[in-house]
C-alpha cells in the first residue's frame, strides 16, 4: 500500500474554481498566452487603470459627493432644529396654560380687574356680555394697556375680537374700548 505525501497528491489534484465556467478560464489564458510581454504589460495596466475608475466611481466619489451634501445642508438643519426646538418650547407653554380652567362670568371679571390692577389701569366701564367682555379706559399709557392686554391673551386665553384706541393729546395716553372674547367662544 503506497502512500502518497501531501505535497504530491495536492500536485496532482486541481482545486475547483468557483464562478467562473472551464471553457471561459481556458479561453482567457490561452488569450494571454499569445500575447507579447510588452502586450500583457499594456493590457495589465489597462486592466489596473480600468479597476481603479471603477473603485473612483463606485464608492470614493458618491461617499464624497454624499459628504459634500450633507455639508452644505447642515446649517438649514441646524436652523431647523433651532427652530423646532423653540416651537416645541411654545407648544409646551400653550399645553400648560389651556391645562389651566377658563375663568366665566364674575370671576372672569374679577380676573380681569386684578390683571388691570397689576398693570396700573383701571376700567371706566366693563360689561359681561356671554362669553365676551367690553373694557373701557381713559386716559391710560398706552405701553400698560399693551402689556395688558398681552397677558389678558396669554393668562385668559381671551381674544381681543375689537378695539379702539384713540390719542388723547397727552404723552402716549389713550382711551381704549376693547371687546375680550373668551376661549369657549371662538371654540363654538
Amino acid at each position: 500500500m503506497a502512500t502518497s505525501s501531501p505535497s504530491s497528491a495536492s500536485g496532482a489534484r486541481r482545486l475547483p474554481r468557483i464562478g467562473v465556467p472551464d471553457s471561459v478560464r481556458d479561453a482567457a489564458t490561452t488569450f494571454w498566452m499569445q500575447r507579447e510581454p510588452r502586450e500583457r504589460r499594456i493590457l495589465a495596466g489597462g486592466g489596473a487603470v480600468l479597476v481603479l475608475v471603477i473603485i473612483y466611481l463606485a464608492l470614493w466619489d458618491p461617499a464624497f459627493e454624499g459628504q459634500r451634501r450633507i455639508e452644505k445642508a447642515l446649517p438649514q438643519m441646524r436652523s431647523q432644529l433651532a427652530e423646532m426646538e423653540t416651537l416645541g418650547q411654545e407648544a409646551r407653554g400653550l399645553s400648560a396654560i389651556a391645562a389651566a380652567p377658563v375663568p366665566h362670568g364674575a370671576e372672569l371679571q374679577q380676573a380681569l380687574n386684578t390683571s388691570l390692577t397689576n398693570h396700573g389701569l383701571k376700567a371706566t366701564r366693563m360689561a359681561l356680555s356671554g362669553e365676551s367682555v367690553q373694557v373701557q379706559l381713559d386716559k391710560v399709557p398706552f405701553g400698560a394697556v399693551a402689556e395688558w392686554l398681552q397677558e389678558v391673551r396669554q393668562a385668559q386665553r381671551m381674544k381681543v375680537i375689537d378695539a379702539n384706541i384713540k390719542y388723547v393729546g397727552a404723552t402716549a395716553l389713550v382711551n381704549v374700548t376693547a371687546t375680550l372674547q373668551s376661549p369657549a367662544a371662538a371654540s363654538r
